[in-house]
């Protein structure tokens, strides 16, 4: 399970993946994370956030997600 300061992944039902951090926890997880247009504060459910310590990529090496990076960032549980 997640802790407060945690730096995690955050997917939107659009599965746009964007970093942040946990700042609280109760039912839902209260993240704040980087947008497109700038930083955003909700409560989220635990299963739309990920821990960024993951290194495990979900899709194959060829699948282009990690942007040539060598960081993939679409994660396992």
């Amino acid at each position: 399970m997640f802790q407060v300061g945690d730096e995690i992944f955050y997917m939107n039902s659009k599965q746009e993946t964007f970093p942040g951090r946990v700042l609280d926890i109760k039912k839902r997880v209260k993240i704040n994370y980087n947008h497109f247009t700038g930083q955003k504060t909700r409560w989220v459910s635990p299963d739309n956030v990920k821990s960024r310590e993951t290194t495990l990529c979900a899709h194959n090496e060829e699948c282009g997600w990690c942007g040539d990076t060598g960081k993939c960032i679409y994660l396992k549980d």
